[in-house]
């Protein structure tokens, strides 16, 4: 009877003694299987985390002397190549990641309203990317246009609209599986955002604190089965060590913003933090290895996670990225190459000072507007320009956002407020034309400004001075809100056609530091 019934198969039907043990065979063999693969997944794993951000529409070479002076560096083709490359290294354990802040910023990108960008990142197959300040600066039309026409999700967990509702087809984050890892996706940016376009792009938008949406988040992220915790944050580094300092639970931060280029990874609280640069100068390349049973990181690259992306002739790129790139780069080629003028001297920028490139903007739009006083805000100066030819292209990346110049009456008492303010340098320090201004840094707030002259003469409260800025200033950017008091408005040229015509009519030019703005601290 024993016997009969070990060869009674399914169904009733008989089995030989051979067919049984080609069955337990099998089940063995799936059973071990299961198991070997559940093993495989709670043994520590090698993870690559790649990773970009604030690109700016950078995907043609050039030279950057704090790079590499002699040399070229990034472009897409060549960031494409080098991608590829670490992915065969890795092929089921790669993330590539976008820390924000991927379109605005040249001539290629700003013309086709980062449709160059969106193509590169489906081409390369990006995993996921958070929204940066700068994805509002075309509005919220077209940051809704590039989100459809990318095979990527954008992320922002904290970007929420007047009903408390994410923007449509954005996520809080992702999950994503490599080698039986799953691993959650966090998006979070920069709340200055709200600050840092012109209030229009993002009226109705409240973006919150991200100490008080994470916490919610890593929570709901791991009772769908996260192990891995990944913030994809626009914050800035300053930001970054907070959250890691405050929030538990992030094993990496993978950041934005600040354009800072984070060469060995900063550790805190458990927290891996890391940032690329900006430009495409850098790739981030971040190996660790993960444990998942214990879900903690047990390894990670400690020094030269940053990887330069050489772009001269000899070096290697991706022939159908370079051809995409041309496709777009020969409808404009010819017009942007266009020379506007020349300069005798590096245009070099200074966030916290006086520039030579500063004064000469603000001399430019002084001189377009026929003003006293020339106010630039230094964050929307991006770029420095080499001695010689200076080609439209050039212009463009020196000037990307399409500001518009705005004169208007202020009163030296006004005037004096906002010099006040810039003292903080919140955003970096206002650039001026018609005005010298010295600064004591060690004074309280409200009595930092220590003597300010218009034209040689001392700032006179009661006068009425005629001031032009451009328009994201005048509505209120970088929290500059008194521009918003100023009487008797008039719209002028565009701000980069300015600059332009200052060129043509003065070129050479050679701006020097003349003592506009003096910080002592």
């Amino acid at each position: 009877m024993f016997r009969e019934r070990i060869e009674t198969g399914f169904a009733g039907k008989r089995f030989s003694k051979r067919g049984y043990f080609a069955i337990a065979f099998i089940f063995s063999l799936v059973f071990l299987l299961l198991t070997t693969s559940f093993a495989a997944a709670r043994s520590p794993v090698r993870i690559t985390i790649l990773h970009v951000n604030d690109t700016h529409g950078h995907i043609l070479p050039s030279i950057e002397k704090a790079v590499d002076p002699d040399r070229p560096v990034s472009g897409a083709a060549w960031m494409a190549h080098m991608i590829s490359r670490e992915r065969q290294k890795n092929p089921r354990g790669t993330l590539l990641l976008s820390g924000g802040d991927m379109f605005q910023g040249t001539a290629l990108s700003n013309v086709f309203r980062g449709a160059p960008v969106v193509e590169i990142m489906n081409a390369l197959n990006f995993d996921a990317m958070v929204i940066g300040n700068h994805e509002f600066d075309w509005g919220k039309n077209v940051l809704d246009h590039l989100r459809t026409s990318a095979r990527l999700p954008f992320l922002s967990a904290n970007i929420v609209d007047g009903k408390g509702d994410y923007l449509p087809g954005v996520k809080p984050y992702i999950l994503l599986a490599r080698k039986g890892i799953k691993a959650a996706v966090i998006g979070i940016t920069t709340p200055e955002t709200a600050f840092m376009t012109k209030p229009d792009n993002v009226s109705g938008l409240t973006f919150l604190d991200p100490m008080a949406v994470l916490p919610r988040i890593i929570k709901d992220a791991r009772a769908k089965g996260a192990k891995l915790i990944i913030v994809l944050s626009h914050s800035g580094l300053d930001a970054d060590r907070k959250m890691a300092q405050d929030v538990s639970g992030i094993h990496v931060i993978v950041g934005g913003h600040s354009h800072t280029a984070v060469n060995d990874p900063v550790l805190l609280n458990r927290t891996i933090i890391v940032q690329a640069g900006c430009y495409g100068f850098y790739l981030g390349v971040l190996n660790i290895t993960f444990d998942a049973e214990h879900s903690r990181i047990t390894a990670f690259t400690k020094k030269n996670e940053l990887k330069k992306i050489y772009s001269g002739k000899d070096d290697p790129f991706d022939p159908d990225i370079a051809q995409l790139v041309e496709a777009y780069h020969r409808q404009i080629r010819e017009r942007f190459a266009a020379v506007a003028g020349e300069t005798e001297v590096d245009l070099t920028r200074n966030s916290r000072g006086e520039s030579n490139v500063g004064n000469l903007i603000c001399d430019a739009m002084r001189e377009a507007a026929g003003s006293d006083i020339a106010f630039q805000n230094s964050g929307g100066i991006r770029a420095d320009i080499p001695r010689g030819k200076i080609s439209l292209e050039q212009v463009y990346s020196l000037l990307p956002f399409d500001n518009v110049l705005l004169r208007m009456d202020l009163t030296g008492k006004q005037v004096l407020r906002i010099l006040e303010q810039n003292a903080a340098m919140e955003y970096g320090i206002l650039q001026v034309s018609g005005l010298k201004v010295k600064y004591d840094l060690t004074k309280p707030v409200g009595r930092r400004v220590m003597t300010a002259e218009v034209h040689g003469v001392p700032l006179k409260l009661e006068r009425v001075y005629s001031v032009v800025t451009n328009d994201f200033l005048a509505a209120g950017g970088d929290k500059f809100s008194l521009f918003k008091k100023g009487k008797n408005v008039h719209y002028g040229d565009a701000a980069r056609d300015a600059f332009v015509d200052y060129l043509k009519k003065h070129s050479p030019v050679r701006p020097e530091i003349e003592g506009r703005i003096v910080v002592s601290q």
